[in-house]
């Protein structure tokens, strides 16, 4: 009974790991629903993260802890990215920075900035799936411990900037009020 509990928190947690980004924007997108230019600069951001870290990727070509030495040499001589797992899905051989605490620390900073601690209990949530991302990064071989601290600190300051620029766009230009020539 023992092993078949852990069993399935194992799976639980694996797969709260796996899917931690895409758990973390979903939830992002529906609380920023009603806040319309906080919910298109998330978007913009979100996507443009994804694109900061194809590059700085391809800047590092760091391999991952599980790839073998003598493959990654290989693969990258020939110019090939990408290896086929046992899943069928392409599998980026390069580990830095890690793209699941990236995408997860942007949507959490994001979060944090915008609700400016209104929903504590929700800001503990996120923290806690990228924690639970992190782990599962790192235990299953994903990614080095750097890596994944990297990923989240360019996430997390990514994350800043976004908000900033969207925080100006909303406070936008004053204007003085023309005068109306009314008594005072």
């Amino acid at each position: 009974m023992y092993f078949i509990y852990m069993t399935i928190v194992s799976s639980i947690f694996y797969n709260i790991g796996q899917y931690g980004s895409m758990i973390l924007f979903i939830i992002s997108f529906f609380l920023l629903w009603n806040k319309k230019t906080f919910l298109y600069s998330f978007l913009f951001g979100f996507f443009v993260n994804f694109m900061l870290n194809l590059i700085l990727k391809g800047i590092f070509q760091q391999p991952r802890p599980l790839d073998d030495k003598d493959t990654f040499d290989t693969l990258v001589k020939h110019g090939k990215h990408f290896l086929f797992k046992e899943s069928g899905i392409p599998f980026d051989i390069f580990g830095m920075p890690s793209y699941d605490l990236q995408s997860c620390m942007f949507s959490t900073i994001f979060i944090c900035l915008v609700l400016q601690k209104t929903r504590t209990k929700l800001l503990l949530f996120y923290v806690v799936i990228s924690i639970i991302t992190l782990y599962q990064n790192v235990y299953y071989n994903y990614h080095t411990l750097f890596q994944t601290i990297v990923g989240g600190i360019i996430g997390s300051i990514f994350a800043y900037f976004i908000f900033y620029l969207s925080k100006e766009k909303i406070k936008g230009v004053l204007k003085e009020k023309p005068d109306d020539y009314g008594p005072i």
